[in-house]
């Protein structure tokens, strides 16, 4: 992985999400990939960072794309400017969580975000499964994960949705599930098939 990502610590992110976030916004990508943060934490034993691609312009002037190496600090405001008005949206990843290393030599897992409910008439298994198949036709085959979000009220069966699940034309590595309870945060490993992680909701969002 180049070091073509600006780094965050899960706190820099907790703190964004707790003092500057709001519902209905783009920010739930960030919530989604706390978990993934806590998932790969567990199963690498290892603290990581959260990375996001930034603007060009802001990729000059702030000090975490400049000295995120040597880990100096930014402040909370430095923070939600980047996660507010920095981020490349043009970007095919939303973000990438690395082991905390050297990050020019960072090991990593990219991923591409999805939110499935919002807006949505049917939120059912049928539903779900035809709008992921249909990812085959906008994207090319990519070396990334897709993570997608599922909203409340949506309602999955997990044996019917691998009947028709097209894994052949499916064009990402892996395909995950996430989704929160009031005090859970669930994510399943869907394809391939593995487990079903769970975090509690206190601990997820906790600074320290």
């Amino acid at each position: 992985m180049k070091s073509e990502f600006t780094f965050f610590t899960k706190q820099a992110v907790v703190s964004f999400l707790g003092n500057h976030g709001r519902e209905g916004t783009k920010d739930y990508e960030f919530a989604a990939a706390l978990v993934i943060c806590r998932l790969c934490e567990k199963r690498w034993d290892e603290d990581c960072w959260i990375g996001t691609r930034i603007k060009l312009e802001y990729q000059n002037t702030l000090p975490a794309y400049k000295a995120y190496n040597s880990e100096k600090a930014i402040t909370l405001e430095g923070v939600a400017e980047l996660l507010k008005k920095g981020t490349n949206e043009d970007s095919p990843v939303d973000f990438v969580v690395a082991k905390r290393a050297d990050m020019k030599k960072a090991e990593g897992m990219i991923f591409q975000v999805k939110r499935f409910g919002i807006g949505r008439d049917k939120k059912d298994t049928d539903a779900l499964v035809s709008y992921i198949n249909s990812l085959a036709k906008k994207y090319g085959k990519a070396d990334a994960n897709l993570l997608v979000c599922l909203d409340d009220h949506v309602s999955v069966d997990l044996t019917e949705f691998y009947k028709k699940f097209d894994t052949k034309n499916f064009p990402f590595n892996r395909l995950l599930f996430n989704w929160f309870s009031t005090d859970e945060a669930f994510l399943q490993d869907v394809y391939p098939k593995g487990e079903r992680e769970t975090f509690k909701i206190g601990e997820l969002f906790a600074v320290n």
